[in-house]
């Protein structure tokens, strides 16, 4: 993607519909479809970094099928339960994008002409492989299932399958004293959230963990709680966060980020993360040392909005996974007179994507930070994806009426078992 993101200069290649189009485009302009053989097949197949792939297997499978015809093919997954990330539906089953998956030239074909008669828009892309599966799905194709095939591990008869790429990175000699981690918090939100982000992760990190607010507080809760007002004033101020469509932060994300660069120097990396954003640390740092901090980085989960067909949108890390800056990152967003809030409820990862878009930063996406909960994730997903680095809020549904107690304690539990199901053995004594 790497080198397409080049030759066609677009960095929303990675939604696939922008790829699929630019890349039939092309063959078109060459000719290339044109001189095609009557009886040759072709066929299109995505795969990932983790993919690994036994090639005269996949031609087997693949071959066994008439491209002619409109086919689309992986390990299906189908939810078992509704997902915000599939905007809460459980259709259609779409691929495991690390076993990797094919379409057919036919179904291209078909999906390119209804391109052209309704394009993209402007909208999110936030999981695109199902996002793909759900547009296949209104042309009625749906994804035929070979999970023999298309494997989650090694075994006999597989064309490809998954591996870790855990152990295959580099170290670049990072220190935990060499991280900061700066959580975003609000006066509110002090007691029922710092006390449980203590317990599951903060007191345990070997980096250091600040605690910025809008508010100083008590030294009961034992946290280092910044008063950011006091050198920001309202651009830290919670009543200008909040509108009729919900809340933003942009104003404080950049009071953030300038305390940090006046406060906090001689750092190698920024964390920020939300109040309820639950932190793996240790996998954390390990992913952190294996990029190269001499450059400007811009580090979590992408998400995008506005990619199109022949025009990129812009990439951006969701806040609430928790979002990393390299220092040279961190330098050069907050010396940019230009990168400023539209407003103070401007939403703070978006803009963030669109300052550093303008200063030629890419986003470097990292499958470990979810923006959710688990139960927004596919099992096999999770099985077969890098070790995570964190889960977003708490999962915990319970009536209005229920006290704070229970919902502390449903918090709690929540947490505690999705250490104990997802993070390193080393955690789970919690």
């Amino acid at each position: 993607m790497v080198e397409a993101e080049k030759e066609f200069r677009h960095q929303g290649l990675w939604s696939f519909l922008p790829w699929i189009w630019q890349s039939e485009q092309k063959r078109k302009g060459s000719g290339r479809g044109k001189r095609q053989a009557g009886g040759s097949q072709r066929w299109t197949v995505f795969a990932e970094p983790a993919t690994m792939v036994d090639p005269g297997r996949l031609e087997a499978i693949l071959a066994s099928y008439d491209a002619k015809e409109p086919w689309y093919m992986g390990h299906g997954l189908t939810d078992d339960q509704m997902s915000i990330v599939h905007h809460y539906q459980q259709e259609p089953a779409y691929p495991l994008g690390h076993s990797a998956f094919a379409l057919s030239e036919a179904l291209l074909k078909k999906l390119v002409k209804d391109l052209e008669e309704r394009p993209i828009g402007g909208g999110q892309q936030i999981e695109p492989i199902w996002e793909l599966a759900n547009r296949l799905s209104k042309l009625g194709v749906h994804i035929t299932d070979r999970k023999d095939a298309f494997c989650l591990r090694k075994a006999a008869g597989c064309a490809t399958w998954a591996r870790d790429l855990d152990s295959y990175r580099p170290s670049m000699g990072l220190s935990p004293k060499d991280v900061v981690i700066a959580v975003k918090t609000v006066g509110k939100f002090h007691r029922p959230r710092i006390p449980l982000l203590k317990e599951f992760w903060a007191d345990d990190s070997p980096s250091d963990v600040l605690y910025l607010s809008n508010q100083g507080d008590d030294d009961r809760l034992g946290a280092k709680i910044v008063d950011l007002s006091q050198e920001f004033g309202d651009m830290v101020d919670p009543s200008k966060e909040s509108t009729k469509h919900g809340s933003g932060h942009c104003s404080k994300m950049l009071a953030i980020l300038r305390y940090l660069k006046k406060h906090q120097p001689q750092r190698r990396w920024y964390v920020v993360t939300d109040d309820d954003t639950l932190l793996n640390v240790p996998q954390l740092l390990r992913v952190l040392d294996s990029h190269d901090d001499k450059k400007a980085v811009y580090l979590g989960e992408r998400y995008g909005w506005s990619h199109t067909e022949d025009h990129e949108g812009t990439n951006y890390i969701t806040t609430g996974a928790g979002m990393a800056l390299t220092a040279k990152a961190l330098q050069q967003v907050v010396a940019c007179s230009s990168c400023t809030c539209r407003s103070p409820d401007s939403p703070d990862d978006m803009s963030l994507g669109s300052w550093f878009r303008s200063l030629g930063v890419q986003v470097t996406h990292e499958e470990g930070f979810h923006q959710s909960e688990p139960h927004n994730y596919h099992k096999d997903l999770l099985a077969v994806s890098d070790e995570p680095i964190s889960f977003h809020r708490y999962n915990a549904r319970l009536p209005g009426s229920a006290s704070e107690a229970e919902f502390a304690k449903a918090r709690r539990g929540n947490w505690r078992s999705w250490v104990k199901t997802f993070f390193a053995p080393s955690r789970q004594e919690l």
